[in-house]
């Protein structure tokens, strides 16, 4: 029993070491962003060695990983929940303003994957799949699209394209905080998925 008991303990405290390490870089990407942190300073700030952030992450990029995963199922949920949206332009306002809110909560994990992207090929890779897991989500968006007309690979490729174009403006306007910008381009992307939410395949993504 104390073998077992002392199992548990390892377990536990190793994953309390690893949240410690993702908080402490959540936290440290923001106050100086994701190229000036290193490796060093999450460890310090995270009150471990070097050698266990090591044991922990292979890089830094994999803590943007992981907090990407960490918010993922939120973002999914609300893809999922803008399938049951009706097809008008001011239902997907209503529902492109409440997606805004989730990047307001995740304003931090949110500008640390947007500095790594550029830097880190495994955050691209991950940010791009996720691209896929949310066509995926959408499915019956897309399933709309090819019974009128579309070929199943433009459908999605549609699809894709109206997510990166939400996901980019929406860092673009909330994130960095530009307000007017966000009221200028909701009304116009809401037009673009109701279309989409119709399955109107002659309507420019």
């Amino acid at each position: 029993m104390a073998e077992k008991t002392a199992r548990v303990s390892r377990a536990e405290q190793k994953r309390r070491t690893r949240a410690a390490l993702v908080y402490a870089a959540r936290g440290l990407f923001v106050a100086q962003g994701y190229t000036a942190t290193t490796a060093d300073a999450v460890a310090r700030a995270a009150h471990v060695s070097r050698a266990t952030f090591y044991l922990h992450f292979r890089s830094k990029a994999e803590i943007v990983v992981e907090l990407m995963r960490a918010v993922e199922p939120e973002v999914v949920a609300s893809y999922e929940q803008l399938t049951l949206v009706e097809p008008t332009s001011s239902a997907t306002e209503r529902w492109l303003r409440e997606h805004a809110a989730l990047w307001r909560r995740h304003r931090m994990e949110f500008t640390a994957m947007e500095q790594a992207l550029t830097n880190e090929e495994p955050v691209a890779e991950e940010w791009f799949a996720l691209y896929g897991r949310l066509a995926d989500a959408m499915a019956t968006i897309t399933d709309r699209l090819v019974a009128r007309g579309l070929t199943a690979e433009r459908a999605r490729a549609r699809v894709i394209a109206l997510v990166m174009t939400i996901e980019r403006a929406f860092y673009v306007s909330v994130v960095r905080d530009r307000p007017a910008f966000f009221e200028a381009i909701v009304p116009e992307i809401a037009d673009a998925l109701a279309h989409a939410l119709r399955g109107d395949p002659a309507h420019s993504a």
